[in-house]
Parts: structure tokens; C-alpha cells; sequence
């Protein structure tokens, strides 16, 4: 009642307001799997799940290696969903234009309005909206059905969510109104011209006034202009008006100042529509010897390209959140974002225009097929035009945007219509691609081949160039490693890989996730923070040729924040879950990368030290090269209170962090950064003990006096003294006390395969957790009960365990708290008779830990955790060879063939057998970030000499066949040969199957692509 009462005084609201836009995002009834008959206004949904938008139903589910979308896709559960809401239709509604309104659904969305069928839409990252005046002229109440159909999968080649992951509007207009993104401003020098499409649903002819108001940032009108105008029955029409603003304030990186155009449509004195549009007046040029210029001022393109998830929270990121990791990489010095590969919400460039962040807005990914079911291969010929239409009329008044991308890796003469439409629908940008290759660009944009060792050389110099996707290096935070690694090997012909020489003779460290024997895939390895595992070229020399080279206009890392898929083909795969190329991981925890950044692009002075100082394994006077990023004229280090001199930054890639060579003792490295030969500001780093304790803070902004509000709460892995323990991965417990509850619990892990949504427990990783609370409404206290279980888990110097619980007050004051614990060793489960700990105690390997932990007198968490050497992270991993093998066939796509370990010799898991199966095949994805050519396949087999001599087989590449001959091998299964075949490969996205052409006595093993 309490609803439809405010949602009455809403649409009395609209009658004096002329229009509205209302929220619609509470209350809709969500059910999993296909539903029969759904969309009826008649249908039973009482037992479905309530729930409040936006929503990413997979995100909630649980990661498993059979879930259909796979490695691509991040593991996760995809489906078919639906929702349905129902509500009054107030009075003030009927007779005038109503929508509803759907910011983002991924994907195959069909929505319906009292049975009625509104349309479908294919894009899972397109806006749009559909007319239900019928309904509200027709009916006292509305019911509406949504069907969501991720099912087929891989829908894309990285993590899409399922759902309605976006807002839900409901939007309130008089028949004569402006039309759906119907406005259009841009700006040269302090004239702005403003394009308004007015559409007129009477039957008969109107006459009306537009005034376009501009208010400044106070509110203040500024400028104004009015004109009278005519639109027949049933039509529109548009209307072109040009405004000049006198000393008008500009909108730049530092200064984003926006100003508001207040369109209002007016039949005699009574406004019919008002429309409020943000813009900002800026002038961009773009120049082929010198990059882009804003305001007249050269600007480089410090760019990230940053994918739709965020982690724990999936697709349907909270404002909040948005905001926070925005913040994040300007805090980097990051000045640009590209959409990859898909546009984002809309609050998203509301963001971007008042922080100060440029965005390269793009819209597909592929003009063809580059998942099995995505976009591309389905829907893109019949759609891509309605799609592109709706996305750049949705962004083209956002002064952010200063340049549109309409592909990834892809390619075809489609091209050229798509630059062509976008030009019709906006002239004032210019268009380009990552690596489509395509000579209709405006902007010549390359992904990974422009990270080649000359490509800076005989690159063609006649347009505007962007590293559209550069550079790529990938770290895992926390983890460091000696030696230099390259994805691909070096040397490398196909890759041209810069020579980087390896930071010491031997590996120094050996802390490992796991050691040879427990990787599945040779690609199952953590990559080293310290700037030195990467394809082609290292992040240091990125920077320096993007600050050197006059026309290098931008570059865009892959990526800005790590994400959720691209978990086989880069990372080989299960447990590996997700994407780890960003300067910062999956749960907003900084990496070492995120300080060489900022010691390079910012000015606020800073220092940041790497490795961090806890060693336990280490041979004293073993020696550590130590980095410290500074963006300060000098850098001092201490060891223990002595100096071991200056150095300064230098300009050059290699010279960029200040190295000194540090032989291993414990205790405590300090960097002080000098001015002007004044200290400024300092970092201090020290060793830590076995861990004992957890800190608990905040990241971001607290908890507001609002529902629904949320926080991203930081756990930190401590010793003693309160030092950061670097290896922290002992299992956190979270009780929330008052009007709040656990929206998601991350550790940034590409590993941890653990549920994220509603979660009460996580493991660390690398000594930090993170756990989002949600308000659930508007004032009441907040309080997180944090507690843990702690030790080394393999012992490795130390057999003494600690149990921590700490509180934290998230909104409002802290309980009071009277917290026990009690704990036992035996494996029993914990009573208020067991054990009451009163601090550290011993423990054998092989033990497993319970406690209770009791607050006020009552029972609110039960703990556990394991000591034992086959538990935990490994201290003695060896180091794996740089690229032993090839892509398993066993993780590949197959039909009527199965995966087989009989016999020896073979890679990996097992291989694929096609036993009596002629026709059945094997299928492999491969992703050329470079440029296209030729490329050796090398294909491992092993075929039966008993039954036949040589062995037919098919090889299709991108659709193109070939027939090979396979000469058959004594000692079937238990010898092994390479087949090796040149092929063309195009840029982005290839598939290579094989395809037995005779049945029986044939086994592939594994693909290699040289």
C-alpha cells in the first residue's frame, strides 16, 4: 500500500513536472530456468524469488568446471531466466506516452506487457524501451514479463553476467514530447548547437515554443534561446538552435565543468516536456604527427581497457563501486577508459563527465562469429545497425567520449558501412577499432602488434594511431618472481619480443600456488609483480614510447582491473577462473603495477617499495632486488636504519624504479622520496612473524544513511605487532550485527573457486580479503564480526595458532560486546564446555582447528581451519619452463570422440580418442592479438599402424578446409608424433579443428601454434 501510494503521488508529481522518469527497479519476482506460459498475466509466480534490480543471476551461482560457459566465460552458470512485476496503473498515467525502460539485459531479452509481446532484443549491452500506452490507456494494472536467454554458451569470450543487470525505468511524457535520446549538443569554442526531435502522437497538428535553457554548475541560467514552431499530426520534427555562451568555462582532465540544457516544449503557457541534458564545451582535435589535443592542449591517452564485471558483484555493478574504481585508475593517472568490448550503463559516462575521465566508447567486439554464441555469430547482420543507432544517440552528449570504437580483432567491408552510419549519426567524433585492420577507420587503432620491437619504425604515419589494446603484462598481486617470463617464449619471430634480461642469475623465490605436479596446464602459472612477465614488451618501456613518441597518441593496457574469464586460452584453465593483466585485481586491491603507474603519470608525490620484507625461507645475504617507484626527484633506502644510498628515478624504461640489490636479513626497508632536496613523503616496510591477528578497514566511502547502501570492507593478515603478513590465506568469518547483510565476499585469487554471493567465510589471499556489506535500511546501526583462525598452514616456521575476532562499526555506534572463544583440536565440534582460548597454542600438522566464537552470551560463528602440509600455497615450487607444451586437446571442444589416459607419453590429462567415430572432431580457439599471416600448426598424434598406414584427416580454419595425411605410428598410444602444417590465421578470434575422416586407431594429443 505503502508503494502504490508513493508511486500515486509520483504520477501527481509528473502532471506539474510534464514528465517523469521513476525508478523501477524494486520489487520484481526473478525464477531460474524456462518457464512455460510466464509471460500471461494469469501465471502463478507466488514462489518466485523477490528481489530488487539491477540483478546478475550467474555471478550468484557457483563456479564448477561443467558450467557451460565454460573457461571463456569464467565457470560460472548461465540458463534461461525470468522476471515479472506487477503494478497499478494511477490515473494520471492513462491518455499520455508511457514507457518501460531497460538500461542493459544480457542477453536474448523478450519482454512482454499483459501477455502482450513489446519485442525482443538480441544485445546484451544495448539500451532500449518500448510503448506500453496501450496498457495504461487499457488496463488499471500492468504485469510484466521478462525472458532472459543466456543459455547457449560461450555467449562471449569473457564474463557477460546473466540478466537484468542494469536499471528498469518507467517514463511518464505528455503525447507531444521530446523524442527518446531526441537531443543532440555539441560545442565549438563557446557556441553551442543543440539538435531537439520533437515528436508529435495527436492527430492533429500542433504549435508550440522550444526554450533551451543553459544553467551553469550553481544553477544559474546563463543563456537561453526561443523558438516557435509547427509539428504536424502523427510526425516529428526537428529543430536546430545555436547558442553561444559568453566566457563559457571549459571541460578538460582537470577542471570537467558541466553545464545542464533545460529543453522545455510549451503549447501556450503549459510545458508539455522538459528534458534536462548534461554536456560540457570542449574542442578536441585530432592530429596524425601530434595525437589528440583538448582545449588546445596535447593530451596523451593514459588509458585502460576495462571489461563490464566487477569481480565478486558480476555484472551488476553498484554505483558505488562504479564510482570507487573509476576513482581508482585516476588515482593511477589514468586518464582514459575504452569500453571493452561493449558499451557500459549509462551512469557509467554520467561518471566519466563529472571525474574527469575520457572514455573510447565501444560498441562490439566481433562483425562475425568469435564465440560460439555470441553476438556475433547470431544476431550482429540483422541488428548491428539498430544497436549502433540506439548506443551512439544514448552517449554523443557525453563530453567524455571523445572517440567511438566499433570493433575488436575482426574484420570484413562491413566495416565500411558501420564508420559511415556512425558519421550520420555523429559527426563531431572520430571512429576507429581495436586491430580490425580496416582502411575505413578514422584512427588507425592495433592491439598487441604494436608492442612490437620496431613497429614504431614503418607504421604508416597518415592517420591518427592508438594502441588500442597495449600494453599486456600480467602479475598476480603479491607474488614475485626473479627471472624474466614471456608468454610466448624468446626469442620469438611471430611476436618480435623485446630483450629483457632476467633481474638475477637464479630464481630467488620458490612460494608457489602449487608445484609442477599440480598443474593441469603448462599456462597455470602466477606471473611476477615485478614488471617482468608479459608478451612482447614490459609496461616501463610502454609508458616511455607512449611519453616519447610525438605520434603515439594513447595506449590502452589490457587491462585496468582484472576480470572474471579468458581463463583457458590465457590461463590454461581450471582452477584458474579469470583474467589477470590488470594493474589492479578483481576485488579493488591495488597491485605493485598500480605504483609504477602512478610514479610515472601522477604528481602528488608518492613512494611505494616491492617485494615486500618477509622472507622466512630465504638464506640470509641472499639478494633481493628492491624497486621503489617514486615520482620524486631522489629515492633514499634504509636497511635496518642504515642507508644504503640514493638513486633517482630515471626517464629511461629500465631506470624508472630505483633498484638496489639488498642482501636478505629481516627487519625494516624505508624509502624516503626527496623534492628539492627536501624529504617528502616516505614508505616503511617490515618483516613480519608468523600471522596472529586481522585488522579490519574501510576502502572508499562509508555507509550512507540510506538502503541499500554498500561498503567494501578490507581484511588484513597481521603478526603480532600489527605488520602485514604477506602470505596471509587462513579463512575470515563474517557475522554482520544490525540493519546490514554480506552482499559478496572476493580475495582478488584467480583461483578461488568459492562462491562469492551471500557468503559468510573467505580465504585470503596473499594476506588480504574483502567482503562488500549492504545496508538493508536507512538508519540503523551497522557492525561486521570478523573472526579467524590463524597459522602458517604447512608450518613453516611456526607451529603456533592464534584465534582473532575483531568488530567494526560500519554506520551508527559498536555493540557493546562480550566476545569468548572456545575452541577444540580433536576434530569435535565446539561447545561452551570446550577449550576457552586465552591465546597462541601448538598444534601438529595434520590438525584441524574448531572454534565457537560467543557474543553476549549467544553463538554466532563456527570456525575452522587446517593445518597440514597438504594444505595451503607450496614455499619449494620449482620454476616452469617458459612454454613447455601445447594447448591440451582434452580442454578443447570435441564431438563424438572422448578424452582417453590410456597408454603413455601423452600431455596433460589424457587425450582425445575418436574410437569408431568418423566425422567426430576436436576444436580449439586460438586468439592472434597480433597481425594476421602464417603460422605453423603442429599437431601431436598418435595413430594405429595395425589397422591402416596413413590416416586421413580434415583441418578447418576459420571455415576454410584442407585434407592432411597422418602417416601412422608404431606402438599405438605409447608413441607420439608432431604433424606440422602452415596455415593462415586472421587477427582476434580463429578456430582450428581437426575432423577424422576414417574410423578407429587415431588420437590427438595436443595443438601447438608457432
Amino acid at each position: 500500500m505503502k508503494k502504490l501510494l508513493f508511486l500515486l503521488f509520483l504520477a501527481i508529481s509528473m502532471n506539474l513536472l510534464a514528465q517523469e522518469r521513476i525508478n523501477f527497479n524494486s520489487d520484481w519476482k526473478f525464477k531460474l530456468n524456462d518457464q512455460t506460459k510466464a509471460e500471461l498475466v494469469t501465471y502463478d509466480d507466488s514462489d518466485w524469488r523477490v528481489l530488487d534490480l539491477p540483478h546478475d543471476w550467474s555471478i550468484e551461482g557457483e563456479y564448477d568446471i561443467n558450467n557451460p560457459m565454460g573457461g571463456q566465460c569464467g565457470y560460472l552458470p548461465s540458463g534461461i531466466g525470468w522476471y515479472r512485476k506487477t503494478i497499478a496503473v494511477p490515473t494520471n498515467w492513462k491518455g499520455k506516452h508511457v514507457e518501460v525502460a531497460f538500461d542493459g539485459v544480457f542477453m536474448n531479452s523478450t519482454v512482454w506487457a499483459n501477455g502482450r509481446k513489446l519485442g525482443v532484443r538480441p544485445y546484451g549491452w544495448i539500451s532500449f524501451a518500448y510503448d506500453i500506452s496501450k496498457e495504461t490507456m487499457s488496463s488499471d494494472s500492468i504485469t510484466f514479463a521478462v525472458r532472459v536467454d543466456n543459455d547457449k554458451q560461450p555467449s562471449a569470450r569473457w564474463y557477460t553476467g546473466s540478466g537484468i543487470y542494469a536499471n528498469t525505468w518507467i517514463d511518464v511524457k505528455e503525447n507531444i514530447h521530446v523524442a527518446n535520446s531526441g537531443i543532440f549538443i555539441r560545442t565549438k569554442g563557446s557556441t553551442v548547437e543543440i539538435d531537439t526531435e520533437i515528436k508529435n502522437e495527436l492527430d492533429k497538428k500542433a504549435k508550440l515554443t522550444l526554450l533551451t535553457s543553459i544553467k551553469d554548475q550553481s544553477g544559474k541560467i546563463v543563456a537561453s534561446r526561443k523558438d516557435k514552431l509547427k509539428v504536424d499530426a502523427s510526425n516529428s520534427f526537428k529543430v536546430n538552435q545555436t547558442i553561444d555562451l559568453d566566457q563559457a568555462k571549459l571541460w578538460s582532465l582537470e577542471n570537467p565543468y558541466l553545464y545542464t540544457a533545460v529543453s522545455e516544449i510549451k503549447s501556450g503557457k503549459k510545458v508539455l516536456d522538459r528534458v534536462e541534458t548534461r554536456f560540457g564545451v570542449r574542442d578536441i582535435e585530432w592530429k596524425p604527427k601530434t595525437g589528440m589535443w583538448i582545449n588546445g592542449k596535447n593530451v596523451k591517452l593514459q588509458g585502460v581497457c576495462n571489461h563490464q564485471d566487477a569481480g565478486a558483484l558480476g555484472a551488476a555493478v553498484p554505483d558505488k563501486i562504479l564510482r570507487f574504481r573509476i576513482q581508482q585508475l585516476k588515482d593511477m593517472g589514468c586518464n582514459a577508459i575504452r569500453t571493452a568490448h561493449n558499451p557500459q550503463t549509462p551512469q557509467f559516462y554520467d561518471m566519466c563527465d563529472e571525474m574527469g575521465m575520457l572514455v573510447m566508447d565501444e560498441i562490439f567486439d566481433g562483425w562475425m562469429k568469435k564465440a560460439a554464441n555470441d553476438y556475433g555469430a547470431h544476431s550482429f547482420q540483422e541488428w548491428w545497425n539498430r544497436d549502433l543507432t540506439d548506443w551512439i544517440k544514448r552517449d554523443r552528449n557525453h563530453p567524455s567520449v571523445v572517440i567511438y570504437s566499433v570493433g575488436n580483432e575482426t574484420r570484413g567491408e562491413i566495416g565500411k558501412d558501420i564508420v559511415t552510419r556512425c558519421h550520420e549519426l555523429d559527426s563531431t567524433r572520430l571512429v576507429t577499432s581495436g586491430h580490425s585492420g580496416s582502411e575505413y577507420m578514422d584512427v588507425l587503432g592495433v592491439n598487441g602488434s604494436s608492442e612490437k620491437m620496431g613497429w614504431f619504425d614503418t607504421m604508416e604515419k597518415d592517420r591518427v594511431f592508438i594502441g588500442t589494446e597495449n600494453t599486456h603484462t600480467w602479475q598476480v598481486r603479491g607474488f614475485y618472481r626473479t627471472k624474466t617470463w614471456y608468454r610466448d617464449g624468446y626469442p620469438n619471430k611471430r611476436q618480435k619480443s623485446y630483450y629483457y634480461p632476467d633481474l638475477t642469475e637464479e630464481e630467488v623465490f620458490s612460494y608457489d600456488w602449487t608445484n609442477a605436479a599440480g598443474r593441469n596446464n603448462y599456462k597455470q602459472i602466477f606471473n611476477s609483480s615485478y614488471d617482468n612477465g608479459m608478451v612482447r614488451l614490459t609496461s616501463r618501456q610502454n609508458i616511455e614510447q607512449l611519453r616519447d613518441i610525438p605520434y603515439y597518441a594513447g595506449s590502452f593496457r589490457w587491462t585496468g582491473h582484472d576480470y572474471i574469464g579468458e581463463a583457458t586460452y590465457v590461463h590454461g584453465g581450471w582452477p584458474f577462473k579469470s583474467f589477470m593483466g590488470g594493474a589492479i585485481d578483481m576485488a579493488n586491491f591495488e597491485k605493485d603495477l598500480f605504483y609504477l603507474y602512478q610514479s610515472q603519470w601522477t604528481s602528488k608525490p608518492m613512494v611505494h617499495i616491492l617485494p615486500h620484507w618477509t622472507h622466512p625461507t630465504l638464506k640470509e645475504g641472499t639478494e633481493i632486488p628492491v624497486w621503489v617507484y617514486s615520482n620524486c626527484d631522489e629515492v633514499e633506502l634504509f636497511l635496518n636504519g642504515k642507508s644504503l644510498g640514493k638513486l633517482k628515478p630515471g626517464a629511461s624504461w629500465d631506470k624508472m624504479q630505483c633498484q638496489w640489490m639488498v642482501g636478505w636479513t629481516p627487519g625494516e626497508l624505508k624509502a624516503i622520496a626527496y623534492k628539492d632536496g627536501k624529504p617528502l613523503v616516505e614508505k616503511i616496510i617490515r618483516t613480519a612473524e608468523a600471522p596472529t591477528r586481522i585488522a579490519l578497514s574501510v576502502d572508499g566511502e562509508g555507509l550512507s544513511n540510506k538502503n541499500k547502501d554498500i561498503v567494501q570492507l578490507r581484511v588484513t593478515t597481521t603478526d603480532d605487532k600489527g605488520e602485514f603478513y604477506p602470505y596471509g590465506e587462513n579463512r575470515t568469518y563474517f557475522h554482520v550485527i544490525g540493519s546490514g547483510k554480506i552482499r559478496a565476499l572476493d580475495n582478488g585469487s584467480p583461483i578461488d573457486v568459492e562462491k562469492h554471493f551471500e557468503a559468510t567465510n573467505r580465504i585470503a589471499f596473499y594476506g588480504l580479503t574483502r567482503a562488500y556489506i549492504e545496508s538493508t535500511d536507512e538508519t540503523g546501526n551497522i557492525a561486521v564480526l570478523a573472526s579467524c583462525i590463524l597459522g602458517e598452514k604447512k608450518q613453516v616456521t611456526s607451529n603456533k595458532v592464534s584465534i582473532d575476532a575483531e568488530l567494526i562499526s560500519l554506520r551508527g555506534d559498536l555493540p557493546n560486546s562480550d566476545i569468548q572463544i572456545y575452541y577444540t583440536l580433536d576434530g569435535s565440534v565446539p561447545t561452551t564446555k570446550s577449550v576457552l582460548y586465552k591465546g597462541a597454542f601448538e598444534v601438529k600438522l595434520g590438525t584441524t582447528v574448531k572454534a565457537l566464537v560467543v557474543m553476549n552470551g549467544k553463538e554466532v560463528q563456527q570456525l575452522e581451519e587446517r593445518f597440514a602440509n597438504d594444505e595451503g600455497f607450496v614455499w619449494n615450487a620449482k620454476a616452469v619452463a617458459a612454454n613447455p607444451g601445447g594447448d591440451q586437446a582434452e580442454d578443447a571442444s570435441f564431438d563424438d570422440a572422448n578424452i582417453e589416459t590410456k597408454g603413455s607419453g601423452f600431455k596433460g590429462k589424457g587425450y582425445i580418442d575418436f574410437g569408431r567415430n568418423s566425422g567426430g572432431y576436436v576444436e580449439w580457439y586460438q586468439e592472434n592479438d597480433g597481425s594476421e599471416g602464417e603460422f605453423n600448426l603442429q599437431i601431436r598424434y598418435s595413430a594405429n599402424d595395425k589397422i591402416r598406414s596413413e590416416y586421413k584427416i580434415q583441418l578447418t580454419i576459420n571455415g576454410k578446409k584442407q585434407e592432411l595425411i597422418l602417416p601412422a605410428l608404431a606402438n599405438y598410444r605409447k608413441n607420439w608424433s608432431v604433424f606440422e602444417v602452415k596455415a593462415q590465421l586472421g587477427t582476434g578470434a580463429n578456430t582450428i579443428r581437426v575432423t577424422a575422416l576414417e574410423d578407429d586407431g587415431l588420437s590427438i594429443d595436443e595443438l601447438s601454434v608457432k
